[in-house]
């Protein structure tokens, strides 16, 4: 599978509420960069370490589905980036933001993600901040 085709089964497994399907996509050393100033900010280094990142954003939302909406895509041979709009809720409050992930892919497995927010101070607000 070529790095689009991966990302477009990444995508998938997440839109029918598969977060471990989504979670094979990942090589066992796989480094997320999350920004911000939040607890779960930084460096998530492994298949572990990144899953339990992720599961902990979750954890801090009303859980699955997140509204994702990819609204544009940039293909390299092992790089994908997509400018997304995403929705979580949480009670009574909403975060709606944009952001641009970035994902490296080797032999058919995500190895790199960083994640650049249009307004992390929003994004900190929703998750927890400091």
């Amino acid at each position: 599978m070529d790095a689009d085709e991966v990302m477009q089964e990444y995508g998938a497994a997440w839109g029918r509420g598969d977060p471990a399907g989504a979670f094979a996509f990942y090589a066992d050393d796989v480094v997320m960069h999350l920004p911000g100033r939040s607890a779960l900010a930084g460096e998530h280094r492994g298949k572990a370490a990144v899953v339990d990142a992720i599961l902990a954003l979750l954890a801090r939302t009303d859980g699955l589905p997140v509204t994702v909406e990819v609204l544009d895509r940039l293909v390299s041979a092992n790089t994908v980036a997509l400018v997304l709009r995403e929705v979580a809720t949480r009670g009574d409050a909403t975060l709606e933001l944009r952001r641009v992930n970035v994902y490296r892919i080797r032999d058919g497995k995500i190895t790199d993600i960083d994640i650049f927010e249009a307004d992390q101070y929003e994004v900190d607000a929703f998750f927890g901040g400091e």
